[in-house]
């Protein structure tokens, strides 16, 4: 288990998290809901590491490899969505061929050898998922944080994220935050509604 325990952060000196409080499950998918401005993108920055908190801790994720896919793709531009998607896998073990995850979301194989210039934004939405999941193919217990990932993405393409999400859960934690919650209705999910518990 994952302990958020009285958590707090501000920015120029306004509250964003208040002595916030969680409990993350080791596996499975937990989806955090609530209004804007109420902290969500924060706690997925805090759970990876990449923002410190002002007070209080995390406890139980330390040593666990944790995959964060952005609201913005932040794919690297000059190089195409196969080698973005290569770039983060892991080294020496079998990896699916990047040709083989992309027909996993929908998306054909000329896409591979295409810049993230060259691709519309539902299809680098696309690429940037499955850079965050090929980055955790060798991650037994690996932490996946999602932000708003069914953004731009017609009802076909999120249940194709969908069920790959909920292959992973057997072996993967995943944290998604989202105002589109229709895709998951076939998951096994937890909701945490920030609105109620902030």
């Amino acid at each position: 288990m994952i302990h958020i325990e009285n958590l707090q952060k501000a920015y120029e000196g306004r509250p964003v998290l208040d002595r916030f409080s969680m409990t993350l499950p080791d596996r499975g998918v937990v989806c955090v809901t609530g209004a804007s401005g109420r902290g969500k993108t924060t706690l997925l920055r805090i759970l990876s590491g990449l923002e410190p908190a002002d007070g209080g801790r995390i406890r139980g994720a330390d040593g666990r490899k944790i995959a964060y896919v952005f609201q913005e793709d932040r794919l690297i531009p000059w190089i195409t969505a196969a080698q973005n998607i290569r770039l983060v896998q892991p080294q020496g073990g079998i990896n699916p061929s990047p040709g083989t995850l992309l027909a996993q979301v929908g998306l054909e194989p000329e896409v591979a050898d295409r810049y993230p210039g060259q691709l519309s934004g539902g299809q680098r939405r696309r690429v940037a998922f499955l850079r965050g999941i090929a980055f955790l193919s060798d991650a037994p217990n690996g932490i996946l944080l999602l932000d708003e990932p069914f953004n731009g993405l017609d009802g076909a393409a999120a249940q194709r994220l969908c069920a790959i999400i909920g292959s992973l859960s057997p072996r993967v934690l995943t944290v998604l935050v989202s105002h589109q919650t229709a895709p998951l209705r076939d998951l096994q999910v937890s909701y945490f509604s920030m609105d109620e518990n902030g």
